[in-house]
């Protein structure tokens, strides 16, 4: 299966922008590093075929794993359409651009750009019957309800925060140590690496100046500039290689870097191999939190598709769906039974809890950002400096 990656739009125009790869393409080299996925080829675009009478379904690929509607299948007898797309800038295009699929799949920082571009109809939970057991924390996520009709359902999640080599940092194996701030500690100068992400890098910026990093003012803006300015010649690299920053944070190279959970099962089963000492962070002004879920098309209420759509989501929240994808994928899931058969000690290898809740309490949602186009086009100015 391909996996969709931890990623948002403009992570991925970053990557575009600046000649390399995708945060996708990075996902799939964490993917034949052996991070505990498989690799099957599946084109963007690409329709798998279905009965015409099933709701056509417009994700990401790897999607269409059919663990993920057993229930659907049972109902129906068959599997919803599909139709894939490579990130979301371009499914929202495709659809402006007149294709109608029925349910489509954007991850958080998206919706108000689909909402507001009028592809998103509302949901009814009364139709969901895994409503009750998704976490709370997920059913309140930005964006989600708009002028109070609901028009998105949560379904997986994952975070960004630091890997820190203790043994070489062990001023920040205490809790109470870590914060944002640590990627401005001159003392590891070139040792360090901050996301090459531009949301990702200001919205750090905003979080150690205390600002709100989604509705940034331009004056905060440019304060967040001058903060990475003074960051980025304490760089050893920029990254969306998921593999070199894992074979960077073994070898001493980088002390601190900035990553996503996906990279955890990895570096600890490395670490097991070699013996040096690390620690996945708990910044103080919070880890980010992406979230990816399910949102229904206006098409499918004129074609009829409405109440198979609730059930395509449905099964997509299962606890079974769940369990899946998080003990192959290694993401977090929406459904609080999706856990009940996974321990503590596996979730903590992988970047969760058994305590969803409880564990993303001081988590900051990532959710659209003002202007992101000037975001990006600065990030690219402040790296060039160096």
């Amino acid at each position: 299966m391909i996996t969709k990656p931890l990623m948002s739009v403009w992570q991925f125009e970053d990557r575009i922008r600046a000649g390399k790869f995708s945060r996708r393409q990075a996902h799939r080299v964490l993917a034949s590093f052996g991070v505990g996925m498989a690799f099957t080829p599946a084109l963007a675009g690409q329709a798998a075929a279905a009965p015409e009478d099933q709701p056509l379904f417009f994700t990401w690929a790897g999607y269409d794993s059919p663990e993920f509607v057993v229930h659907y299948t049972a109902k129906y007898g068959e599997q919803p359409q599909y139709s894939f797309f490579g990130d979301e800038d371009e499914a929202f295009s495709k659809m402006r651009s007149g294709f109608a699929p029925h349910v489509t799949y954007p991850c958080g920082v998206s919706l108000k750009l689909w909402n507001d571009g009028g592809v998103l109809a509302p949901i009814d939970t009364n139709k969901l019957s895994n409503w009750p057991d998704i976490f709370d924390v997920f059913k309140d996520a930005p964006h989600s309800v708009v002028d109070g009709k609901r028009l998105y359902v949560p379904e997986d999640w994952g975070q960004t925060s630091m890997f820190i080599r203790t043994d070489l940092a062990p001023e920040y194996a205490d809790p109470a140590n870590q914060t944002w701030a640590v990627l401005w500690d001159e003392k590891y100068a070139g040792r360090v690496t901050i996301s090459d992400y531009s949301y990702e890098a200001f919205a750090i910026a905003a979080l150690v100046l205390g600002f709100e990093p989604w509705s940034l003012t331009p004056e905060q803006r440019e304060e967040c500039a001058a903060l990475l300015r003074k960051q980025i010649p304490l760089d050893r690299m920029f990254t969306a290689d998921t593999t070199q920053l894992g074979q960077a944070l073994a070898s001493g190279e980088l002390i601190i870097a900035t990553g996503t959970n996906g990279l955890l099962a990895e570096l600890a089963a490395v670490a097991d191999e070699s013996g040096f000492q690390w620690t996945w962070s708990t910044p103080k002004e919070g880890a980010m939190t992406w979230h990816c879920g399910l949102c229904i098309h206006p098409a499918a209420i004129a074609d009829g598709m409405y109440d198979k759509c609730h059930d395509l989501i449905d099964s997509m929240i299962s606890p079974e769906a769940g369990a899946f994808e998080i003990g192959n994928w290694y993401y977090g899931h929406v459904n609080r039974k999706s856990y009940d058969s996974f321990d503590d000690v596996f979730l903590r290898s992988i970047g969760q809890a058994k305590d969803i809740e409880a564990f993303l309490a001081n988590s900051v949602f990532v959710q659209t950002m003002n202007e992101p186009e000037v975001l990006a086009a600065q990030w690219e100015e402040l790296k060039g400096g160096y």
